[in-house]
């Protein structure tokens, strides 16, 4: 049975890579609800005796002293499967209070596998999201999971996890207490044991080039795919202005680089992509070819009068890379120049995961750190999105971009910013630190990008034709915090 209600302690191991920390005042609490209650939630055990998750469950057994934890064994698991149980073993407590879960009173205390159809729940409750990840779980491994409830049947924690299993037929594993100790136990059950945190692990940057989308394309039959850009639909294209030079940062599949090559040839734009992908790999041809048109413009032409960089700010893994990012769209644009950045807002994913319904095989939510970051395995290795709050994204486009940038939601998901007049510029320093970071990325089987100095002096070329700023901002990179796998 995978079940154990009492297994040695001392048998299990932690995970290498829990991206969850604690600091201390929660780690008591944690302690303190073991010593109250009881083990509440088991922890899940891969079959080698690692840690799936719970890790932090397993540091308060040790620290109170006990011996034996209840844990749940799962077997045959990916590694995707894994990560994410690690996740949602804590997003099972993610509970949105219209969710009336009900189980049978029990005069007993402790574990108890309730059936089913004896569980009261609203079905519709807001979470759907949460729920459709709990349940790709529970079909591929079983009642993993539990809940808390009082002995008179309301449930304390784990509200999401049972209306899952209800729905799909599967037992609710239940830890009955005292009714009278419900006050207590809802106050340790209000604050999460732990947040997430992935500076530590492994960063292999080019697998950010999954996050590209298909925009504009036309198949064989002629029929449209992919999705618009509003930032290009609604604020590039109609702004533009003739003999206007654009450059597209972070092209991605450089879509709109060959739609405007085709639909406007009077608009001279050239795009830059460090992840050029055809299929599942890098072409470092089209890469090198499309540094080598950029450095010729620099050469040639000077600094560009519009630079857009749409949606790559979701797809950086560190806060030095967004740094860099924001720093040679400032340094590619004139004096005087239009700048735009967009991506998706965090106020919107942080709010889908309390919607009603949820259909498709995407996640409808994120489990973000402190910054906005979010990793999930993906094809076998950590893949990052980063989510931005208003002010979050606001103080970082005034410290690289413009003290006068603007700020505007282009929908229910996107942001914008934009602009209008390049009226700040870095320090020669700054800009060069940056270049040579982002021109010289990694890639694959230990190569890299490798055009870093080329495009330092393509950079200084072009600021003898089209000269700098007056005002210099401070800002520098912030350092690297985590290794490159």
């Amino acid at each position: 049975m995978p079940f154990h209600l009492e297994y040695p302690v001392a048998d299990l191991r932690p995970a290498p890579y829990n991206p969850r920390k604690i600091d201390e005042t929660a780690f008591d609490d944690l302690c303190r609800s073991i010593t109250t209650i009881g083990m509440a939630k088991p922890i899940i055990v891969n079959d080698d005796g690692t840690i799936v998750a719970g890790h932090q469950r397993l540091k308060a057994l040790k620290a109170t002293g006990l011996t034996v934890a209840p844990i749940y064994l799962v077997t045959g698991l990916t590694a995707s499967d894994e990560m994410r149980f690690n996740q949602l073993h804590n997003g099972t407590d993610l509970d949105t209070g219209d969710e009336h879960v009900k189980v049978p009173a029990y005069t007993g205390l402790g574990y108890v596998d309730v059936d089913a159809d004896s569980v009261e729940a609203n079905l519709r409750a807001a979470g759907a999201p949460i729920r459709s990840e709990i349940a790709k779980l529970l079909i591929g491994y079983g009642p993993w999971g539990g809940i808390v409830a009082t002995q008179s049947g309301e449930c304390l924690s784990g509200a999401q996890y049972a209306i899952t299993c209800k729905s799909l037929g599967y037992p609710v594993r239940t830890f009955y207490v005292r009714d009278s100790d419900a006050p207590i136990i809802r106050g340790l059950f209000q604050r999460q044991y732990g947040q997430f945190f992935y500076e530590h692990l492994a960063r292999e940057t080019y697998i950010q080039t999954f996050a590209q989308p298909f925009r504009c394309r036309t198949d064989a039959a002629g029929n449209t795919e992919g999705v618009k850009s509003p930032t290009w639909e609604k604020r590039v294209l109609p702004e533009w202005q003739p003999g206007e030079h654009v450059l597209d940062f972070g092209c991605g599949q450089a879509d709109y680089v060959k739609k405007i090559g085709r639909e406007r040839p009077e608009i001279p734009i050239l795009g830059m992509e460090f992840f050029y992908r055809k299929g599942d790999y890098i072409d470092s041809h089209a890469v090198h070819a499309m540094a080598d048109a950029l450095f010729a413009h620099l050469r040639t032409y000077g600094l560009f009068d519009v630079v857009v960089c749409d949606y790559v700010l979701n797809s950086i893994d560190s806060q030095r890379a967004e740094d860099a990012v924001l720093t040679c769209l400032s340094a590619f644009t004139k004096p005087g120049g239009r700048i735009y950045a967009s991506g998706r807002r965090r106020d919107f994913i942080e709010g889908n995961m309390y919607a009603t319904s949820h259909r498709g095989a995407m996640r409808g939510f994120e489990f973000l750190d402190s910054a906005g970051l979010s990793g999930i395995l993906f094809k076998g290795r950590w893949f990052y999105q980063k989510f931005h709050t208003k002010s979050q994204i606001l103080e970082a486009g005034r410290t690289f971009l413009s003290p006068s940038v603007s700020y505007q939601n282009h929908s229910a998901t996107q942001f914008n910013l934009r602009v209008g007049a390049k009226d700040m510029e870095l320090s020669q320093a700054t800009i060069e630190a940056a270049l040579r970071f982002e021109f010289d990325l990694p890639w694959p089987n230990g190569q890299r990008v490798g055009r870093g100095e080329e495009a330092v002096q393509a950079y200084r070329a072009a600021l003898k034709i089209s000269g700098r700023g007056s005002v210099i901002s401070p800002a520098t990179l912030s350092p690297e915090s985590h290794t490159n796998a």
